[in-house]
């Protein structure tokens, strides 16, 4: 394998003209990111005072020759951003070319002879890069010409515009030290900032140089790692494929606000369907090319089928995590509407759950999907409530994803719930239920997570009374009252109600009910603990329109044998008086109905016979 590595100056760089070709990435560096770490630099660097400054590595440059151009293999957003650097300094001296002296315009010259010119053979203006990805939109030919009024934007031509604005920004207060300082940066610029350019024979020995360079920790992240191992591995006839597929999931990506970090995605496929355990982020290329990886993915035979697997994965991880995400809109997904209750339940951003959506078969159903995501609400639910941390199943998530792999039927689902998700909740059960019963409402923060606890407690009850449910919207515009007021007047001297022991009661989740504003703003006067301020209450929460706030009202009945009559006898849900023991009475209610709100596989938890939680072979 042949190659040549140089050392090279950005003026040296005009003995080249590059192409970033089609299958490769877009510019992506972020002005307050990349850009502005790039202006850093070379501040810290550039030492006007200095005659003959030091050398400034700035990074290397992969290329290989293609006719009279070469291709750009990596390096591509560092010189982008040379390229744009190059061109703001020519503008800027452009702008005041009628007062440069003679040196001023033999560097305004050379700047602009570096950034195109003419070529005899192709009888045709050359430019210095040249950017064939979709996304380019042309900028780059445009900005070297210096028209850049009316160009179609994209997300990365708003980068490189970005970009431009904030290099232009950092040249021109180089001139308050006064034109002659732009010159001196211009040659600092020009001479002293250094690259190693690496020229390979062909593409096949660039990508590898490409992957050593970037395996050790020099470059990029694994997804883009994995994109070049794909084309090293693709006839060049099945590039235009790989491409217009690879842009699909990037689309999918940024669809769900992820495109900014796709290795969570690229880690969630491999852990789901293909690796066996937990599979941290700096590892994923590693195990990819080690021989287990190569076997298993099958990129060297197959890349195309890999490709197509990652696209139609990556559809389903954006259509999970929007869903998801729907619980910070109080919106429920039509499609997978348990997914976005444990966006509920779970903790912001949390998405330990996509590991096991995402191993089912690649063309499973939704229905299958969100049946699986109903056992996991479940799961996250009873975990959530005795504080199991997530490390605690973290590896179990692995294991169980595994044997969730290719399924595609409920049946098939269940059978894996039954032996995984039951026996690691059953186990717990007691731990569970002693848990709940000393819960505050303090438990479900926010207070977003307690309404849904609290609506999906209520719903239930409005399923077994016959009522249409209440949907996420009209559950979190409600406000969570305090049946025994947290502010009081004349509190009892002695007894649970005192100064000294009622925080005990206040604030457990028995003594929390869902309310609408305008009935909790009629019962925040209902303080004094000396009068009847409870019976009070009472006659405004027969106003709610919520079942377990309106029976709190002893006397509220609805006709003679009726669904919610048969509720209210069966579960004693009946408080004449408020006291410390209906706030127990009614916590251990709302367990019992949690316990039935939150099944596996249509079962209670406490309906399995309790066995250890079998285990795992590593």
């Amino acid at each position: 394998m042949k190659i040549e590595a140089d050392v090279k100056t950005i003026k040296d760089l005009n003995k080249y003209y590059f192409l970033v070709p089609d299958y490769q990435r877009e510019y992506v560096w972020k002005v307050d990111d990349q850009v502005a770490q790039f202006i850093i630099d070379l501040d810290n660097e550039y030492q006007p005072e200095q005659k003959d400054q030091s050398g400034y590595f700035l990074g290397s440059i992969i290329i290989v020759k293609n006719g009279g151009k070469y291709d750009v293999i990596d390096g591509q957003q560092r010189l982008t951003t040379i390229v744009i650097t190059m061109c703001a300094l020519r503008n800027l001296l452009k702008e005041r070319s009628s007062i440069l002296d003679k040196k001023g315009a033999e560097y305004l010259k050379t700047i602009d002879e570096w950034l195109s010119s003419y070529d005899i053979d192709s009888d045709d203006i050359q430019s210095r890069l040249d950017l064939q990805y979709e996304e380019s939109q042309g900028f780059m030919a445009l900005l070297i010409k210096g028209e850049v009024d009316a160009v179609p934007e994209t997300a990365s031509v708003r980068k490189m515009s970005e970009a431009y604005k904030r290099i232009s920004s950092f040249l021109i207060e180089q001139l308050t030290e006064g034109l002659d300082n732009i010159i001196t940066f211009a040659r600092f610029f020009l001479t002293k900032v250094e690259l190693v350019v690496i020229e390979s024979e062909n593409l096949s020995s660039a990508l590898k140089i490409f992957e050593t360079i970037n395996q050790r920790g020099a470059g990029l992240n694994a997804m883009d790692l994995v994109k070049n191992l794909l084309f090293s591995q693709a006839r060049e006839a099945q590039f235009a494929q790989i491409k217009s597929i690879w842009k699909s999931i990037t689309n999918n990506l940024e669809s769900c606000g992820e495109s900014d970090n796709p290795l969570r995605f690229l880690r969630y496929f491999l852990i789901s369907r293909y690796h066996n355990g937990i599979l941290r982020e700096d590892d994923i290329y590693k195990w990819i090319i080690t021989s287990d990886g190569e076997g298993l993915l099958k990129y060297k035979s197959q890349p195309v089928v890999l490709v197509k697997e990652l696209k139609k994965l990556s559809e389903r991880y954006s259509n999970l995590v929007n869903a998801t995400n729907d619980a910070a809109n109080w919106r429920e997904s039509s499609r997978f509407p348990h997914v976005s209750n444990i966006g509920y339940i779970n903790k912001y951003r949390s998405r330990q759950h996509l590991v096991l959506l995402m191993a089912l078969d690649v063309n499973c159903p939704d229905e299958v999907m969100d049946y699986l995501a109903a056992q996991l609400e479940s799961f996250l639910f009873y975990a959530n409530t005795m504080s199991i941390q997530t490390k605690t199943y973290e590896q179990r998530f692995t294991q169980w994803a595994a044997k969730l792999r290719g399924m595609k039927t409920i049946e098939e689902v269940a059978s894996v719930v039954a032996v995984t998700l039951v026996p690691f909740i059953r186990e717990r059960l007691v731990d569970f239920q002693q848990k709940f019963l000393f819960l505050t409402h303090f438990h479900f923060t926010p207070q977003y997570r307690e309404r849904f606890i609290l609506g999906k407690l209520e719903n239930h009850v409005r399923q077994l009374c016959h009522f249409p449910a209440k949907d996420q919207m009209a559950i979190q515009q409600l406000q969570i009252e305090h049946i025994l007021p947290q502010t009081v007047k004349n509190a009892p001297e002695s007894g649970d109600f005192s100064d000294e022991y009622r925080s005990n009661f206040t604030y457990k989740l028995g003594n929390v009910t869902l309310l609408e504003s305008t009935i909790n703003q009629a019962v925040n006067n209902f303080n004094d603990l000396s009068s009847e301020w409870f019976v009070k209450k009472q006659q405004q929460y027969a106003n709610s329109e919520f079942i377990l706030t309106r029976l709190l009202n002893a006397s509220h009945i609805i006709g003679i044998d009726t669904a919610l009559n048969r509720f209210k006898g069966n579960y004693g849900y009946e408080y004449l008086q408020w006291t410390s023991e209906n706030i127990s009475a009614r916590q251990r209610l709302m367990m019992d109905i949690a316990i039935d709100c939150w099944l596996f596989n249509g079962k209670r938890i406490d309906e399995y016979v309790s066995e250890p939680e079998p285990e795992e072979v590593e």
